[in-house]
């Protein structure tokens, strides 16, 4: 877990620790006192129950206090009919536990200890809150926003800020931490819908507090204003001095509007590993987590929301039974969103009713067509079949076969030439896969991301097919032009995700997706179409990441502009190794054409000296 993760979560545990206090105070639990520390008055809490019960053990003692003193720990219930009798009554004290004067018998560390103990017993903190929290965390480290800036425009009276996380629940949960919760500085909180009404103050009376008033800005498509009402409302809430807060969870970005107004801009690219990891973490320790990494990477994190984290972790719960139903509603969800996307490609064929016979013959003709061209293309390789993601499984070619159809021995990464550094990766690739096979070499100890790169026809596919022949294993083909077939962007992501999902079932194998700089790069909200590539690009993010804890996947992104390609796909974890195949030279080209012509090279070579030319 990050820095920067570690201390939200601090922070959300002291907000939810003091509250408890706050309560326990109310409620006769605890004492309130003042002390004077270096000129300075200070509140202390003091504990109104014998201390001397708890056995300084924290997990007995945390549930002894929830046992016996649990009446405590809940807030009444308000009464609404204004009859007396029905007031709720204040807690009564057990027998044994009768009220003592806090500090006879006890010394200040007892005390302390029993202060910590009733608000580690009282802490509830939901696991929609904590995930919450997480993935702000990863938006503001995304983004590049300082936390201090952060603060800095929470200080400010008309703060604009504009939240982008592509996960189901985040909209309603961000807008709930901030209300529900201490955690948003400079509070609390109480936020008024754009779309249905206005406040005519800063700060208001809720429940007997005053909240600082803040406008909510509806981002999904259902619930998202007129432009000409959200016009009005951001003059009203900017010029009575009311923060403004715009969250998604699509990827269609908020409203523009808000967006080119906006003082800060938060986007994240939702739910992958590293994100369970951290959660998971939270709440049962690093040490539960690390002892079951390999269980948690095989978890399709892209297909879960917010609620599954709900339904799955729970405190208390084992870990692996978390894992479990995390591994499982992952799989549900996915199995809906592809059952969602068979129904609309069987609407699309009923479109083909409408058409003529010839129409339909044409079309159908198209079809045998594109898959003989998919056959031709499984040449050089031992066995190939066609995904249902759109990528292409080879597998590789005996050492001592030829290449089908072609009378020549395989390609192999040790007869390349003129590829350079590249062919020196992927020898190492090779013994460092040999080590790992024989449990020698853990998979993270490894290089398994390369983006290679060089001008047409270097052979950067050829590379990838040698390496499968070397490697001794599948290489799963794809292309980003054959994501972007998809006719929408969630039909999109799903083929990208299911084809990392391949990978991982063909492991160990090799991953080669061509064409990766048409993934492009992320962009202002503002521009065209931004939210789509931007949702692409997060996507393979979050996939790479993915892969970093996935063994036997080694990802090759092949793209004649890696310029071309964001920053982040490039940084550490992702495809940090970026070698470049250069023109090959001379030696370079007669290596190629020795390869390719076999035998036939001695004979053109005694053809042209017997022409007069040179060998």
């Amino acid at each position: 877990m990050d820095r920067l993760s570690s201390f939200l979560l601090r922070r959300l545990r002291h907000v939810e620790r003091r509250e408890v206090w706050r309560l326990a105070v109310r409620n006769g639990l605890l004492m309130m006192t003042t002390a004077i520390v270096d000129g300075h008055v200070i509140g202390r809490y003091l504990p109104a129950f014998d201390p001397s019960h708890l056995a300084g053990e924290v997990e007995r003692d945390r549930q002894w206090v929830r046992d016996r003193l649990a009446a405590f720990l809940i807030d009444a219930p308000q009464d609404t009919s204004g009859r007396p009798d029905l007031l709720s009554a204040a807690p009564v004290w057990p027998a044994q536990l009768r009220r003592r004067l806090a500090g006879n018998g006890a010394d200040d560390a007892a005390l302390a200890y029993a202060v910590r103990v009733v608000a580690e017993a009282g802490e509830v903190i939901g696991i929609k809150t904590m995930a919450t929290v997480l993935l702000l965390a990863a938006a503001i480290e995304e983004s590049g926003v300082e936390l201090r800036d952060l603060v800095a425009f929470l200080r400010q009276p008309a703060g604009v800020f504009a939240v982008q996380v592509a996960v189901e629940g985040f909209e309603r949960a961000l807008p709930h931490l901030v209300e529900e919760t201490a955690f948003v500085p400079f509070g609390p909180y109480v936020g008024m819908a754009a779309d249905f009404t206005f406040v005519d103050e800063l700060w208001t009376y809720v429940e007997g507090r005053a909240k600082r008033v803040f406008l909510q800005i509806p981002v999904a498509q259902t619930y998202r204003p007129r432009r000409s009402s959200m016009r009005a409302q951001l003059l009203w809430a900017l010029a009575h001095g009311s923060p403004v807060l715009a969250v998604a969870e699509t990827y269609q970005g908020v409203p523009d509007q808000v967006d080119l107004t906006s003082d800060v801009r938060l986007t994240g690219g939702g739910i992958n590993i590293t994100f369970l990891a951290d959660l998971l973490e939270a709440v049962y320790g690093s040490d539960a987590v690390s002892r079951h990494d390999g269980l948690i990477a095989v978890i399709d994190a892209g297909a879960l929301t917010l609620d599954d984290l709900a339904i799955a972790v729970r405190p208390g719960r084992p870990i692996l039974s978390s894992i479990e139903a995390l591994v499982g509603l992952a799989v549900h969800n996915r199995e809906e969103r592809n059952n969602e996307k068979d129904k609309g490609d069987a609407a699309s064929s009923r479109r083909l009713i409408t058409q003529s016979p010839s129409e339909r013959a044409a079309q159908s003709s198209q079809d045998r067509s594109s898959k003989g061209d998919s056959a031709s293309s499984s040449a050089g390789s031992r066995r190939s079949k066609a995904q249902p993601t759109g990528a292409e499984v080879i597998q590789p070619v005996p050492a001592d076969g030829d290449t089908p159809g072609e009378g020549r021995p395989p390609l192999q990464v040790e007869t390349l030439t003129g590829y350079g550094a590249a062919k020196d990766w992927a020898l190492g690739v090779k013994a460092d896969l040999a080590d790992y096979l024989a449990g020698d070499l853990a998979w993270s100890d490894m290089s398994t991301k390369l983006l290679l790169s060089g001008p047409p026809g270097t052979g950067k596919t050829t590379f990838a097919r040698a390496m499968c022949n070397s490697l001794r294993i599948p290489l799963v083909v794809t292309s980003v032009s054959t994501w972007l077939q998809g006719e929408y962007l969630n039909a999109v992501l799903d083929g990208m995700a299911n084809t990392f999902a391949e990978a991982r079932a063909q492991a160990p194998c090799i991953l080669f997706i061509d064409e990766i700089d048409g993934i492009g790069q992320r962009a202002s909200a503002s521009r065209p179409y931004a939210d789509y590539w931007n949702a692409c690009v997060n996507k393979l993010l979050e996939l790479l990441d993915g892969v970093v804890k996935t063994d036997g996947v080694i990802v090759v992104g092949a793209t004649n502009r890696p310029n071309e390609i964001d920053e982040a796909i490039r940084r550490s974890g992702r495809l940090e190794t970026h070698i470049d195949i250069p023109r090959p030279d001379i030696p370079a080209l007669a290596g190629i054409l020795a390869h390719h012509l076999g035998a036939d090279l001695d004979v053109v070579a005694k053809s042209d000296t017997q022409d007069g030319g040179q060998p």
